[in-house]
């Protein structure tokens, strides 16, 4: 894209403007894919909540997997700071890219930016590669309160990057916990990895509990160790949107 501070605002306005929103706001538990649905007090991501998703490996995929469900029904996600995120990969685990904005912005840009997603989009999902203020992390969590807007924060370790005010967490226990599956003494093929996930926060978490994940699953999904066994078969990935489907704006614009 060309142009300016200014072309870039009005262009990320457009983008806004464009979009009609798909679930009334009435509605207030958008779904996810039933193999992550546990990992919820209330079967889905909660509009107006905040969520933070942590740990040293497995964040990423866990936040791309959350997304996927939504994005299938009709939501919108809007991303930012997540250039380090693979959209093939995201698009391999269900993500619907034709339901995803990224907007890459940096420095004083950064929350002009993360003001307007939150004003447009039904889930908003904050990648590692920026670490804001902690009075821009409030803002933005009573930003989506007040706009009924899912935010999805992830990256990092709890101590380093736990939004403050998160209404609930999800921490990816250490690698050590971890269990793959699928290749014996010289034999087999790797076919899923097995995670501990922490869970806890506030709205029905009334005490942290653990609950086992497969990422990814035999299937190359997000899965739940009780719907899919360890002796699941491999099955075939499906065509996938192409990576260049989803929308991508440089924020601001860099030079020609």
């Amino acid at each position: 894209m060309t142009g300016g501070r200014p072309q870039q605002l009005e262009d990320l306005r457009d983008l806004v403007a464009s979009l009609e929103p798909v679930v009334p706001a009435h509605e207030r538990v958008l779904p996810v894919d039933p193999a992550v649905a546990s990992l919820f007090p209330f079967g889905g991501l909660r509009r107006g909540t905040t969520l933070w998703i942590g740990g040293t490996a497995g964040a990423t995929t866990l936040a791309l997997g959350l997304i996927a469900g939504p994005t299938r029904q009709g939501s919108w996600v809007g991303a930012l700071s997540v250039a380090s995120v693979g959209w093939a990969a995201a698009a391999q685990l269900g993500v619907d890219l034709h339901r995803l904005a990224v907007v890459r912005a940096d420095g004083p840009d950064w929350t002009v930016a993360a003001a307007a997603l939150v004003d447009a989009f039904d889930i908003v999902l904050f990648g590692p590669d920026h670490r804001p203020a902690r009075r821009d992390v409030l803002r933005i969590a009573a930003r989506a309160r007040e706009r009924g807007t899912v935010v999805v924060a992830f990256g990092g370790t709890e101590q380093e990057r736990a939004w403050p005010g998160s209404d609930l967490r999800l921490h990816i226990q250490p690698d050590g916990t971890a269990r793959w599956h699928g290749v014996g003494r010289g034999w087999g093929r790797l076919i899923g990895r097995r995670l501990q996930v922490t869970i806890s926060g506030r709205h029905g978490v009334d005490r942290p509990r653990v609950v086992e994940l497969w990422s990814p699953g035999p299937a190359g999904v997000l899965d739940s160790p009780v719907t899919a066994p360890v002796t699941a078969p491999v099955t075939a990935p499906v065509d996938q949107p192409r990576r260049d489907t989803a929308r991508i704006l440089q924020f601001p614009a860099q030079p020609a």
